[in-house]
């Protein structure tokens, strides 16, 4: 059985700073709950606030030329949300909706800037967020471009198994219930493509469902597909 590469897990955001640096950038936030179903902002609308994670999830979309919904990033705790905004003026270049209860910090985005010229540990974690995310989503539309709507689906499997796996006897349990019109909005493409994929792999005993979450039984030929030894284990998760 393949295992999941733990090593492509890494430490959010927050949990890179020192304990004091973490104290000193809460206190420049607000912190708020928001319910499941929540917009926290909008593609295209002027750019306020920038949300750190405390508790639940929360996703991060654009909008295609058809007027799609293209799911590009899940947050989790520790993460951060609308980062994208700070040092500029554009307007936010990604919807941030809330998927399951979260309790938050709201920063404003201003504050968050004169903070960094004081703090430079906490200046260095958001450049290195910068720059990661910036990778991750190239990643993700490279596998796209290169590999087409098939290579996006594995790649995705490939990401929730490291970021939410669970291994078990016969293969890596998926821990986050995903449907086919999740997977379609992860892969650009529609919900009978994704039904039409899953179930060519479901009858090649490469996957199966249980109770709604997916179990990948065979990830190396999802590996191999995607020539996944050439790009950094820490590119491979789906925050």
């Amino acid at each position: 059985m393949s295992e999941v590469k733990n090593q492509a897990k890494y430490a959010p955001f927050f949990h890179q700073l020192s304990r004091e640096n973490q104290h000193i950038l809460l206190i420049h936030g607000t912190e708020m709950t928001a319910r499941a179903g929540q917009t926290l902002f909008y593609e295209g609308e002027e750019a306020k606030y920038i949300y750190l994670i405390q508790k639940g999830i929360v996703r991060l979309s654009k909008m295609t030329i058809e007027n799609k919904k293209f799911f590009l990033h899940q947050k989790q705790e520790g993460d951060i949300a609308g980062e994208f905004s700070l040092f500029n003026d554009m307007s936010c270049s990604m919807t941030a909706e809330v998927v399951s209860d979260a309790v938050l910090v709201k920063f404003e985005r201003k504050s968050l800037e004169a903070l960094f010229s004081q703090n430079g540990e906490i200046a260095t974690a958001f450049i290195k967020l910068f720059a990661r995310n910036t990778q991750l989503t190239q990643a993700k539309f490279s596998d796209l471009l290169l590999y087409g709507k098939t290579g996006a689906l594995y790649s995705i499997l490939i990401r929730f198994a490291n970021s939410y796996g669970e291994e078990r006897q016969t293969g890596i349990l998926i821990n986050w219930k995903l449907t086919n019109q999740d997977l379609a909005h992860f892969t650009g493409t529609s919900r009978e493509t994704v039904n039409r994929m899953l179930n060519d792999l479901k009858r090649s005993n490469i996957i199966s469902v249980k109770k709604g979450c997916i179990l990948i039984k065979d990830i190396d030929f999802l590996r191999k597909h995607l020539h996944c030894e050439r790009c950094p284990l820490e590119r491979c998760t789906i925050s």
